[in-house]
């Protein structure tokens, strides 16, 4: 893969354009305790980067007492509580580097979260007009790390796979990318596995200050 052949570049959204995925993870704790659960191992980042519908697949698993519940509704209802009233978080440079870039290349999001939490983002950080596609939860029927979003978000670019880099901060993700066959570049702002994720990754940053500056030189 060529990284001077990039034509389009796709973000996912919570953790890699604002720091939100620690939402999810108080989302979960919040409801695991409203049932008196116990998480003594629960390993927290395996709800990063997947959606709704997986997190309560796997939340079911775990605790078969919560197969009566509307889990992934009530997961929603608190993330969207707690995004919609805490100070929006970016990851550093995402907003500059988005308006950097917004006239070289194609733009799209690709997020696991839902079309509600994708809106409310895209008017507060004021790029939906910047964006050529932006898809949610809604425009597939499976979670990362299959490739779906991605190829889904290519195919609604009018790109190959092989001309688009996305930027990702999670194992599902970066997977999801790499499955799908584009160039990859890995956030780490809130990251604790980097070493998987640098084997998945093509470039790895802790954030968008982070990308050198020959860069965008390199890519268009």
């Amino acid at each position: 893969m060529n990284i001077k052949d990039i034509q389009g570049i796709i973000f996912d959204m919570d953790g890699t354009l604002v720091d939100s995925e620690i939402f999810t993870e108080k989302s979960v704790r919040w409801l695991l305790d409203e049932f008196n659960l116990p998480y003594p191992d629960l390993n927290f980042k395996q709800f990063y980067g997947i959606t709704w519908q997986r997190i309560t697949d796997i939340l079911q698993a775990l605790y078969p007492t919560l197969m009566k519940v509307n889990v992934s509704l009530l997961l929603q209802d608190k993330f969207h509580e707690m995004f919609k009233s805490d100070e929006m978080i970016y990851i550093p440079g995402a907003p500059e580097f988005i308006k950097k870039i917004q006239k070289d290349f194609k733009l799209a999001i690709a997020t696991s979260s839902n079309r509600e939490s994708l809106d409310f983002l895209l008017n507060k950080m004021g790029i939906r007009d910047t964006l050529q596609v932006a898809l949610s939860a809604e425009n597939y029927t499976k979670s990362k790390p299959d490739p779906e979003c991605y190829l889904k978000a290519a195919e609604s670019l009018n790109l190959h796979p092989k001309h688009c880099l996305i930027f990702e901060d999670s194992i599902a993700g970066l997977t999801a990318g790499k499955n799908a066959g584009m160039y990859t570049v890995g956030i780490t702002w809130r990251a604790t596995d980097i070493q998987v994720m640098r084997s998945l990754a093509d470039i790895l940053i802790k954030d968008y200050n982070g990308l050198s500056e020959d860069f965008l030189i390199k890519i268009k």
